[in-house]
């Protein structure tokens, strides 16, 4: 099943994958210096998001007993008996600041299902919300052009933009019809240019966090005066839900956005574990991603 095949129903399932995820919270924490306390039941995963990419060290005489692994600036957690105030060092990998816990683990552990994120002081725990929101260009999410789409001619043909300067909303909003929108409602604007969909290598297109998460495609690409756009679809290689964090993106751009129903990946074997980036960059997406992946022809 191709990608806009599964929009629909990815949008139809929203409401009810909101609600499942709604059934665990996500407790956080914030580094001070003092170890962070973290409960766990016997033989029970729990995840603990941490601010980036992080090694993680563990007392040798409890190899077997307390299983810490980590993947993708999240550490799994998991004790198979009872354990009291267990020291476990986390070190973050981009500034090797050292994070410390402290891990208790019971039979009868209440409130352990869910998930830990952690924060540094100077972290604000909506920066990634605030920054999607920030930059999200009004009317481009599907519902909204959807409605929209309620109130027009079906038979009128696609209108035509006076010559005016485009803004990087309004390019995105082009971009963004034709992805969620048929043909007939399109808009066109002489003053972009679709160009051709590069096939690049896009491994090293996010870093941090975001490292080795997604596999990235650019799916088609406009250009309007000495802004490129690039649409890039993003599937999520992990077992479990992400968000697309502009803040991990490895190359130089000037405007990032991604629909909101599609900011949170579902896990990779879901139904919706894909999203849209619309990245605008002032240099060629290539030479940008050479400067990060010399492997890239």
């Amino acid at each position: 099943m191709n990608n806009k095949k599964k929009i629909a129903l990815l949008i139809s399932g929203l409401l009810a994958t909101a609600c499942s995820l709604s059934a665990n919270a996500t407790e956080v924490m914030k580094w001070d210096g003092a170890p962070l306390q973290i409960n766990l039941k016997n033989e029970q995963q729990r995840l603990v998001r941490m601010p980036d990419n992080a090694m993680f060290r563990v007392p040798v005489e409890l190899k077997g007993k307390l299983l810490v692994d980590s993947a993708a600036g999240v550490l799994y957690i998991q004790s198979n008996e009872t354990l009291k105030n267990i020291p476990v060092e986390a070190k973050l990998a981009t500034t090797g600041e050292i994070i410390k816990f402290t891990v208790n683990s019971s039979p009868t552990a209440k409130g352990t299902d869910d998930e830990i994120r952690v924060v540094m002081p100077w972290e604000n725990d909506n920066a990634s919300k605030v920054a999607m929101q920030s930059s999200m260009p009004v009317g481009v999410l599907p519902e909204e052009q959807s409605s929209n789409a309620a109130f027009s001619d079906g038979g009128a043909a696609a209108a035509v933009i006076p010559n005016e300067a485009v803004s990087p909303n309004e390019l995105i909003r082009y971009a963004a019809m034709r992805n969620f929108m048929p043909s007939r409602l399109w808009t066109n604007n002489s003053q972009i240019q679709q160009l051709p969909a590069l096939k690049l290598n896009l491994d090293q297109l996010f870093y941090g966090r975001s490292t080795n998460v997604f596999h990235s495609r650019i799916e088609s690409a406009y250009k309007a005066g000495d802004m490129n756009l690039y649409v890039i679809t993003l599937r999520n290689r992990m077992p479990f839900p992400v968000d697309v964090r502009f803040d991990d993106i490895a190359i130089d751009f000037s405007y990032a956005s991604v629909p909101e129903p599609y900011y949170a990946l579902g896990a990779k074997s879901s139904q919706n574990n894909f999203s849209y980036l619309y990245l605008i960059t002032k240099h060629d997406i290539k030479t940008l991603i050479k400067n990060v992946d010399p492997s890239v022809g």
